[in-house]
């Protein structure tokens, strides 16, 4: 397993569209111009200097585009020496269209970080499977152009992308499910509970997931993230009302996989308030599931969808400790 370089000032992070595109961030979601400012400035005020693809603004009526012209941008950012970081635009629909053309055998020679959430799950696991490197589920850069809420994910990203010490994960203070695109200016916050404490016990593995669809998606196929001392972290989109009933046919058709059994614990992120999930019901959930019940198992964690969001390092080390007294999530390696 390799670790891209550490970001550091002066480098380089080149903004591609893996899944949904500039173009249809603007038309779909309402981001403007100045939102794409906002966002590049984000970024440079942590000293990195921001580029774009060519294709970034292209919008077909699939919301993206060409795949040919998403791998065209992105073998251009792999070659060149000046990238050190790549950031998905959004997700969306469309990144497994790229899968089979990416170049593994590039990355795994020059590593660089890919980071981003929600359909760029899927390119996140297949670079941990093809390449061997670890990639980051974090926030894509139409994360940066949130105005409120977004000082826990500009942390998390910081320290996870820039520093080599462990991280001891802390729950976020406040947290929200809103619609933040289409009204910046009023906001709905929540307090924040904390992490939730489903199953006692510890664990030590390596960090595989991101949306549990994107992994039941790639099972079968070459892209495929090894379970070998996994710690699944699996969440679901915010948009509409996600069921409990939808996590226990993921969690049970990974549970199926003869590998499973090497899985050493599982992070469950929090539900949008639409789900009704509550620390009962998932712990109904998880222990109605045989596969899971040997397992430390930790919900309500602050990644995916809802705001705000840890970047993950996919392939990275993690440690759980899981107790009433204790719930704790430390990467050790990112």
């Amino acid at each position: 397993m390799q670790t891209p370089p550490k970001l550091k000032v002066g480098d380089e992070v080149r903004v591609l569209a893996l899944s949904r595109t500039l173009g249809a961030a603007v038309q779909q979601a309402g981001f403007t111009e100045e939102d794409v400012a906002f966002a590049s400035r984000r970024l440079e005020s942590l000293g990195l200097h921001v580029s774009f693809g060519r294709h970034v603004w292209e919008c077909n009526e699939h919301l993206t585009a060409s795949p040919a012209q998403r791998l065209a941008d992105l073998r251009e950012a792999v070659a060149s020496a000046s990238v050190k970081a790549i950031l998905g635009v959004s997700g969306g629909m469309g990144a497994t269209q790229i899968l089979d053309g990416i170049d593994y055998e590039q990355l795994k020679i020059h590593p660089k970080i890919v980071c981003g959430y929600s359909d760029i799950g899927h390119v996140c696991n297949a670079v941990l499977r093809r390449a061997g490197v670890v990639s980051y589920y974090g926030p894509n850069f139409t994360s940066f152009m949130m105005r409120q809420g977004a000082e826990y994910t500009l942390e998390a990203f910081r320290r996870c992308l820039f520093e080599d010490s462990s991280i001891e994960i802390r729950p976020a203070d406040k947290w929200s499910d809103d619609a933040w695109p289409k009204d910046q200016e009023n906001r709905t916050f929540h307090e924040a509970e904390g992490f939730w404490a489903i199953q006692d016990g510890a664990a030590d593995g390596t960090i595989v997931g991101g949306s549990y669809f994107s992994l039941n998606m790639l099972q079968g196929t070459s892209f495929f993230p090894s379970l070998r001392e996994a710690i699944l972290f699996l969440e679901h989109p915010a948009i509409g009302k996600a069921t409990l009933m939808e996590l226990d046919g993921g969690l049970r058709s990974l549970s199926f996989l003869p590998e499973f059994g090497e899985v050493r614990g599982i992070v469950v992120g929090r539900y949008a308030r639409s789900a009704g999930v509550t620390r009962e019901r998932l712990a109904a959930l998880v222990g109605g599931i045989p596969a899971l019940r040997r397992l430390p198992v930790i919900g309500n964690c602050d990644f995916g969808h809802t705001t705000p969001v840890l970047t993950l390092p996919i392939g990275g080390r993690c440690k759980l400790q899981v107790s009433l007294d204790k719930t704790s999530i430390t990467f050790t390696e990112h």
